[in-house]
């Protein structure tokens, strides 16, 4: 999740990027970037992804509409090179873009995309990008539903970060740096637009933390933005209740961090865009704070120039409040009245849950009207109403946070028990499903009311034998991790990968043709093959295949992809071979790899 807002520095991204082969990013009315991706690496592809994506946040309903399009057109390109951390990332691009939004009418292709995106998050069983997911659900359901239905994946996020080992060193820790440091953004961003600003402030400083330990200045400077969008947000909710005292301390807070900030925002645009205007004139959220801490006309004119670059709501908020106290402390409550009115009517047209801050944004414009109209005072009966009704939504929020809590504890619980009762279905060498996580699933094929046939791949990998004689059982042991986790990768989100005994692992692919399984564990026995030779010493894989009949036992099944298996072992292996499933009787219940099984299989 993005931090918006933030003009040259957050383009840089990561590094430099270059956008001239993308037509839109140049002018263009759409991107061609899908019809030339064959040409790029997966490092460039997603470079192009990325450039749209920060593009897009300033752009024309129309220029973020192709942008989209030019996403969802990588995204198609990187599918079809099967699952990949390609296209993991573009999912999450294409999903945020559509949230980012705000558009009900591509809910239907937001649950897809991220069902997607779940499902291989999921499979990489990574704390930290199911912890992602679980924000992106939460932000989703906040943009879209009512604030109280994105709690469960709020807590669920909360309880995931809290449990995050540190990152290791190296390369792959810095990358695992940059996803903790990413989701801990996303989180807090929704805690904001909950009203959770206790909650906020600790997810805020756990990122700032993981940002100083291994991130750099573009992702400190984001997460110092956001502490300012904080201090900003909880000092007008404190008003609102009637605290002054503390909010005035809010706004003091908020400009001294603005001033980090300003520091941060300075070092990166000098290294990567060179010399430009100072921050405060240049970044939104920094003039804001500046403007909200010493409200004055001397703020008006920068404020101004700020409101031609501003495009994310809760920004424009808190840009048109500090403007409006402006033109207060200048004496001019008319053109206060013009600085709200905008957002105001926008605000009315809008359907679906109002943001938090319109709140803030509303009480200003009724504070400043009254103003307008010669400072007539409300009624006695109408500042009881207005008093009665902040302590209810005060208490609603403070509701809101104890149930924040409660909910995060309860995951963590859960998650404690259902880790030791995974243990139980997994194979401790490898990660993957054990021979209890198999009989279960194929029991699960032929239960479901749904269910249709099913494929049962068994293969065997081949010279295994000669790595445990000629190395070393450790060795061998890397070799099965290896081969583990690139069938894992290799092979489709709803398919089952389990390890069956030795070097032996089991394929279970629901509802799948055979043509198409054929195709999967092929490009899965090339993925194998093809991995270096310190990794993985040269094994490859002979593979056999079943389509198995809901109305046969799961050990007949098991029985002819064993046979099929043989018959690829005895053509020299590295190959994938159809077979047939058995008739007469089988053992029932769970398959053993015995004389007896042999036996029946080479029938």
């Amino acid at each position: 999740m993005t931090s918006p807002g933030v003009r040259p520095p957050p383009a840089a991204g990561t590094g430099r990027i270059e956008f001239r082969g993308c037509s839109l990013i140049a002018g263009a009315p759409e991107c061609d970037c899908p019809t030339h991706a064959h040409r790029l690496d997966d490092q460039a592809v997603e470079a192009r992804a990325r450039g749209m994506f920060v593009w897009q946040q300033k752009a024309s309903p129309a220029g973020r509409a192709a942008a989209r399009r030019g996403i969802d057109g990588l995204l198609a390109h990187a599918r079809r090179r099967g699952p990949s951390a390609l296209v993991a990332e573009l999912l999450r691009m294409a999903v945020l873009v559509r949230v980012m939004d705000e558009d009900a009418a591509n809910l239907v292709e937001i649950d897809g995309l991220l069902h997607a995106y779940s499902e291989l998050a999921e499979l990489s069983g990574d704390a930290c990008w199911l912890a992602e997911v679980a924000v992106l659900r939460a932000h989703r359901a906040v943009i879209f539903d009512h604030g109280d239905a994105a709690l469960p994946d709020t807590a669920a996020a909360l309880a995931i970060l809290a449990d995050v080992a540190p990152p290791p060193a190296g390369e792959r820790g810095l990358l695992r740096n940059q996803r903790m440091s990413r989701t801990l953004n996303g989180l807090l961003l929704v805690l904001l637009k909950l009203g959770a600003h206790e909650l906020a402030d600790e997810v805020s400083q756990h990122a700032v933390a993981v940002a100083e330990s291994g991130s750099g200045p573009i992702d400190r400077l984001i997460h110092q933005l956001n502490r300012v969008r904080l201090q900003l947000s909880w000092a007008l909710r404190l008003e609102r209740g009637g605290r002054d005292a503390a909010a005035a301390t809010r706004f003091v807070a908020a400009a001294q961090i603005a001033h980090v900030a300003e520091r941060l925002w300075t070092d990166a645009r000098d290294r990567h865009v060179g010399a430009g205007l100072p921050p405060v004139e240049d970044c939104i959220v920094v003039g804001t704070a500046y403007a909200m801490q010493h409200p004055g006309p001397q703020h008006l004119a920068r404020l101004a120039d700020l409101g031609r670059q501003a495009f994310l709501l809760d920004d424009r908020i808190l840009l048109a409040i500090a403007t409006a106290r402006c033109h207060m402390t200048a004496g001019r409550p008319h053109d206060a009245v013009r600085a709200l009115e905008p957002l105001r009517a926008e605000l009315a047209d809008r359907n679906g849950p109002e943001p938090l801050l319109a709140l803030a944004l509303h009480r200003e414009f009724a504070k400043v009207e009254g103003a307008a109209r010669g400072g007539v005072p409300r009624s006695p009966g109408l500042e009881h109403y207005v008093a009665a009704l902040e302590d209810e939504l005060w208490a609603l929020r403070e509701a809101r946070l104890v149930a924040l809590r409660s909910h995060s504890e309860h995951h963590r619980l859960t998650r404690e028990h259902g880790a030791v009762a995974a243990q139980a279905l997994q194979d401790p060498l490898t990660g993957l499903p054990n021979r209890r996580a198999l009989d279960l699933r194929l029991a699960e094929e032929i239960a479901a009311a749904t269910s249709q046939p099913y494929i049962v791949a068994l293969i065997d990998l081949d010279r295994f034998k000669d790595v445990n004689d000629a190395r070393s059982h450790a060795a061998g042991d890397r070799v099965l991790r290896a081969v583990a986790s690139c069938l894992r990768t290799a092979l489709r989100a709803p398919d089952m990968v389990a390890r069956y005994g030795g070097d032996e692992f089991v394929v279970v692919m629901p509802a799948t043709p055979l043509t198409v399984a054929r195709a999967a564990l092929v490009r899965a026995a090339e993925s194998v093959a093809g991995l270096p030779e310190d990794v993985a010493a040269g094994v490859t894989m002979s593979v056999g295949v079943v389509r198995a009949p809901l109305d046969v036992d799961p050990s007949a099944a098991l029985a002819g992809a064993d046979a099929a298996m043989y018959r690829a072992k005895h053509q020299g292996g590295n190959s994938v071979v159809i077979g047939a499933v058995p008739t007469g009787d089988m053992p029932a219940g769970p398959v053993e790899r015995t004389g007896r099984l042999r036996k029946v299989a080479s029938l």
